[in-house]
């Protein structure tokens, strides 16, 4: 039985390929994927703008139901999910998704920090670092199956969750891990506390964008301000929470700043989250912020350049400027799994899902950029 799978082997060069089923080892799991999501990392490995080992497949936000497990893979394999039945099982055909980070376990951060995974300095990533060119190849999400090796993270998704908008749960764990982080090192102070007078802003309505400004609505943030040059993806924003949206190809950016202050009692928002990638929007986001703000960067996955900052009112006005890079726990997206089960946003408007044949369309040509978060279906 032949296995296909989109195979990246050159920055921009991209081919179907088949590869042979594999035998599953007595420490190794199988799945069978169903979906996988296109992340802006996915994008930067093919196009050569960060490091990946070619060839590779890529994708790591998937979808999958177990097709095979090794008798000696649960010894090593840890298995997340919903946190109030006690010991999460896995079993052939429960649905799942997998954290695509491997952590070494020994490196100062593993053994220094061991509740912060993504300071890993020998982690292993499925969809860019573990290659495919040596069996049994299949270690990235745009393929029928993926093969998933010990001391991996399995994540066990709710029953009733749909099966397209549970592509989501690895980017919306992203936001998951920022709200917490952000709860955990607010100070809380008499009538400040989150969820009772907090402002955010939010710049960039992509997919990242728009599952932060929706993790800090559900959350309880009293107003949430979206900043994109998008119109139609202004107008999503609104139903992910956002009260003001403001179109930043028809406004400068004096006028963005008066206009937050001006919807945020005069002082600024208390939060400013960077998800578009921009460097100049760091320096706006913090003109913006009111004092003792913080600002969350979680857009710069690659190199883009220098963000110009006065120091003065990162100084004056106490700001903090928080790098957010991923995650720090499976548990992020196990809960992120259980906000998408319950269904209380419409997360289907961010999706649009191509079969793996249309790649060099959705990747390249005229479909790329069509929807917030374009999804491959394994068929």
């Amino acid at each position: 039985m032949a296995i296909k799978a989109l195979q990246a082997t050159a920055p921009n060069e991209l081919e179907l390929v088949d590869f042979p089923f594999p035998e599953v080892a007595e420490d190794a799991i199988l799945l069978k994927n169903l979906y996988c999501g296109i992340c802006g990392t996915d994008l930067h490995g093919i196009e050569g703008k960060r490091s990946v080992k070619f060839p590779i497949i890529p994708g790591h936000e998937l979808v999958c139901t177990v097709a095979a497990i090794g008798p000696k893979a649960l010894e090593t394999t840890k298995v997340f999910g919903d946190s109030n039945q006690g010991n999460v099982t896995l079993n052939v055909d429960d649905l799942v998704t997998i954290n695509p980070r491997i952590v070494c376990g020994t490196c100062y951060y593993c053994r220094q920090m061991p509740g912060r995974p993504e300071m890993c300095m020998g982690a292993r990533t499925y969809n860019s670092s573990i290659r495919s060119d040596e069996p049994p190849y299949l270690f990235g999400g745009w393929a029928e199956y993926m093969y998933v090796l010990p001391h991996s993270e399995i994540i066990k998704l709710p029953e009733d969750i749909d099966h397209e908008i549970a592509s989501l749960v690895e980017p919306l764990a992203c936001s998951v891990g920022l709200v917490d982080r952000h709860r955990q090192s607010h100070y809380w102070v008499d009538g400040d506390a989150f969820g009772v007078n907090r402002s955010v802003v939010v710049f960039g309505a992509g997919a990242i964008g728009l599952l932060a400004a929706a993790c800090f609505h559900l959350n309880g943030a009293d107003r949430i301000i979206v900043v994109d040059v998008l119109p139609e993806k202004l107008e999503l924003a609104q139903k992910f929470g956002a009260e003001l949206t403001i179109n930043a190809a028809t406004t400068s950016r004096e006028e963005r700043v008066k206009q937050v202050k001006d919807a945020c009692d005069g002082l600024g928002p208390a939060i400013v989250v960077e998800a578009c990638g921009v460097p100049e929007t760091i320096g706006e986001g913090v003109e913006m912020l009111r004092r003792g703000g913080q600002l969350y960067e979680m857009g710069h996955l690659v190199k883009t350049g220098p963000a110009q900052i006065d120091p003065l009112l990162v100084c004056r006005n106490e700001i903090e400027i928080i790098g957010n890079y991923a995650y720090p726990s499976s548990n992020c997206m196990a809960y992120a799994a259980k906000i998408l089960a319950e269904g209380k946003l419409p997360y289907r408007e961010l999706l649009k899902s191509y079969p793996l044949t249309d790649y060099e369309e959705v990747l390249f040509g005229k479909q790329r950029g069509k929807a917030a978060k374009s999804v491959f279906k394994i068929d």
